[in-house]
């Protein structure tokens, strides 16, 4: 059944505001009104006279119609005079809603009397007092009748306030609410005692902050701590999340006939989400209600209470996780293992408060035959495990949106059945590259379910991750740091001293570069350990250093964008630390060229030892699966070492002349890989997104290898990331989140 959405009503009442208590309150005067606004519209017009009948009609200002249904009730004055016995109460529509009312006509058939209304207005309650003065006995009857003419009209919301306040102002309270608790559904759950409260489904106006419409589930049951006549309730509210549990004073309900008010007790027990499905089950085998109502009961009974329930089924399904990793962006990467040979299971949920994510409509299945063998024994599941299908495994990567990111997460699994059982999960927080690299050591590189967990779990989940930039941690200056001697070199090395300390002789051996301003960015662990030796081989060669600590940098190309951090030239020469010069000038052809073509990229063409080349300029690939290609890679060198300048469509921040604002714009929000050769692809695609000319100049070679894999992608992981990579390129490249420029292939 579908439920009725909750909704928000304003409190403020429309017009005046009622005054300080000690003001003298209103009263009836002979041939006078009263009158309170409502709304714009509707005005409450109060008055006394004699005996109404059933019949009534009320003009107001002479209109030559009346208002037949106008009239709401009237009353026995509890002080009558002369000249006034009863007093009435009129809801008027007005047709001028900017003039006020002055006079208005009461007829009964029998007798027509005509009122003045006061000009001063009485807010609504003083409209409440007055009644309670001259009601009497009939002062809940009256409030009631009242208070159904003006809550008849639930999209009114300024009508809803004037009911609601009338009640609160006048009905005594029916009972207390005791203990109230929220579950992980979002429902709120209250109990208490009361007289009027009737087991079954009704709405009722929640008092919390703004009133908020909720469809109310009751049911009753014996309380032998509570007078004769009453009972004990517990109620199921559906609030759509609108009200939090610690917020709730109070209900207003009509139930048996009138109106009711039922508050929050003074000293008012909030329960924990994880102990009110318990509360819920103590009174559940005692309940009275409606079958609609019980089984709103149960199903919030049978909620989550942060312990695993799947163990405990009496049906042959059982389910365990392995490793549940939550990155920092809140995207979580799950494997485990569910045994449903019969299929009760319709479906897994991974849930927290206020949220949750369907996990077994996006999770990749493989074999656990261990699974199987576990369980082959058990008489539950002997008859019922399939040898043919052993895909009881499972990885999945979901994000919960929005919900208490504080609150420790659970999975859910709903049963054909109708009853639901919960397991739950205790992540390890870490970035998602991370995640990802320790959720694949766990993988056989042969297991056939591997490709389809790359594309549909991992490959999301770092194409969406957000990498945190790296940062600058510590400085060491050797020598006299002067970049304006030249252009500076940033040199960022992932290894340290075995990779730099061969550069730096080769930078003192060269005229060029020996009077350079040279930037070393390493990371954390390797300044810590190398930074004394450093420091020594600087001093030796006579160099002019600054030593960058760089902390969270993930690869050689973060490394160059702290080290850039770190001087105030427009231009800079990027350099691996993998690399070394083949020759000496290096430098001086580089920045000539540099200066040639201000605001370019150009790169030098990049070898491997054996004289072949490893770059050679990347060109934008018009169709097929590849998105870059490296025509000359392979090449003999000096097959391609004689041409001129060149025009390319992405250069290589392995090493080139660059302006040092590129860098630092191409660098954020840049993708997280667990390499490096997709993230320089997605960093030279930037440049050329920007318009920013890239060249090649094949005069100038260095010499290197491949960036050394970390242990963690050695051996399997190795050509699997490689293929992650070049995925993770694509879905953010290719998928309408880049564009980018062709360049007409030329040279200079």
């Amino acid at each position: 059944m579908m439920m009725r959405q909750a909704t928000a009503i304003d409190e403020k009442v429309y017009g005046a505001t009622a005054g300080p208590t000690a003001a003298k309150a209103p009263r009836f005067g002979k041939g006078r009104a009263i009158s309170c606004r409502i709304d714009q519209e509707t005005v409450l017009v109060l008055g006394s006279g004699g005996p109404r009948g059933q019949a009534v009609s009320v003009k107001a200002d002479g209109a030559t119609s009346s208002q037949d249904d106008a009239f709401v009730t009237n009353w026995a004055l509890s002080a009558p005079s002369p000249s006034a016995t009863h007093g009435f109460a009129a809801l008027l529509t007005l047709s001028q809603t900017d003039v006020p009312i002055s006079m208005i006509d009461v007829d009964d058939g029998r007798t027509r009397e005509r009122f003045i209304v006061a000009p001063k207005q009485i807010s609504i309650d003083e409209v409440a007092t007055l009644v309670a003065q001259t009601a009497a006995a009939e002062t809940a009857a009256v409030i009631g009748r009242l208070a159904d003419q003006l809550m008849a009209q639930p999209s009114n919301r300024s009508r809803i306030s004037a009911g609601l306040s009338l009640i609160r102002a006048q009905q005594p309270s029916d009972g207390f609410i005791e203990l109230v608790g929220e579950t992980h559904d979002g429902v709120i759950v209250i109990m208490g005692w009361s007289r009027a409260f009737v087991p079954g489904r009704f709405q009722a106006y929640l008092l919390a902050g703004a009133v908020t419409v909720a469809d109310c589930f009751v049911a009753s049951f014996a309380r032998p701590d509570i007078q004769e006549g009453e009972l004990g309730f517990i109620a199921v509210l559906e609030t759509g999340g609108r009200v939090r549990a610690d917020t709730l004073k109070g209900i207003i309900y009509n139930a048996g006939g009138g109106w009711h008010l039922t508050p929050a007790h003074s000293r008012l027990q909030v329960s924990a989400a994880l102990d009110t499905p318990d509360h819920i089950r103590s009174v559940l085998l005692d309940a009275r209600a409606t079958p609609e109502a019980m089984l709103r009961l149960r199903s919030a009974a049978n909620g989550f209470t942060g312990k695993d329930t799947v163990s405990s089924l009496p049906f042959p399904v059982r389910m365990d996780v392995d490793r549940v990793f939550e990155t920092d962006d809140g995207d979580m990467l799950i494997s485990g293992w569910m045994l449903d040979p019969e299929h009760h299971v319709t479906a897994v949920k991974l849930r927290r408060p206020s949220t949750e994510a369907r996990l077994d409509d996006m999770w990749t299945r493989l074999d656990r035959i261990d699974v199987s063998q576990s369980f082959a024994d058990q008489p539950a599941f002997r008859a019922s495990l399939d040898s043919d299908d052993q895909a009881h495994g499972f990885v999945a990567h979901a994000r919960l949106p929005g919900g208490k990111l504080d609150a420790a997460p659970f999975l859910e699994l709903t049963l054909r059945e109708g009853r639901r059982a919960f397991l739950p999960l205790m992540p390890k927080r870490m970035p998602a590259r991370t995640a990802a690299l320790q959720q694949l050591s766990l993988f056989d590189a042969a297991n056939w379910a591997l490709p389809a967990i790359v594309d549909h779990q991992i490959v999301p989940l770092l194409s969406n991750a957000a990498c945190a930039a790296p940062r600058m941690e510590a400085i060491a200056d050797v020598g006299v740091f002067d970049e304006k001697s030249g252009v500076p070199i940033i040199v960022g090395s992932t290894v340290g001293m075995p990779e730099v300390g061969p550069l730096l002789a080769l930078f003192a051996l060269d005229p060029q570069t020996r009077c350079a301003p040279l930037v070393i960015a390493v990371s954390k662990s390797a300044f810590q350990r190398d930074l004394a030796r450093l420091r020594q081989l600087v001093r030796f060669y006579g160099l002019s250093v600054r030593i960058v600590c760089a902390a969270g940098a993930l690869d050689r190309f973060d490394l160059l964008s702290v080290g850039a951090e770190e001087v105030s030239s427009e231009t800079i020469i990027t350099m691996s630390g993998s690399l070394v010069p083949a020759a000496k000038g290096w430098y001086g052809a580089l920045t000539a060229a540099g200066s040639d073509h201000f605001g370019s990229v150009i790169s030098p063409m990049l070898a491997y030892d054996d004289h072949s080349v490893k770059w050679a300029g990347s060109w934008l690939s018009e169709g097929g699966d590849q998105m870059l290609l490296d025509r000359y890679a392979g090449y003999p060198l000096m097959a391609i070492a004689a041409l001129q300048l060149t025009r390319v469509d992405v250069a290589s921040l392995e090493c080139c002349i660059m302006p040092r604002a590129v860098l630092k714009d191409v660098m954020r929000d840049c993708g997280v890989y667990l390499g490096s050769k997709q993230k320089a692809r997605e960093i030279g695609l930037r440049i050329n997104k920007a318009g920013i000319a890239s060249w090649l100049l094949p005069s100038i070679q260095m010499l290197g290898c491949d960036e050394p894999l970390s242990g963690e992608q050695n051996g399997k992981l190795a050509v699997l990331a490689e293929r992650i990579d070049a995925e993770i390129l694509k879905s953010r490249w290719r998928n309408g989140r880049e564009s980018h420029q062709l360049f007409d292939r030329i040279s200079a």
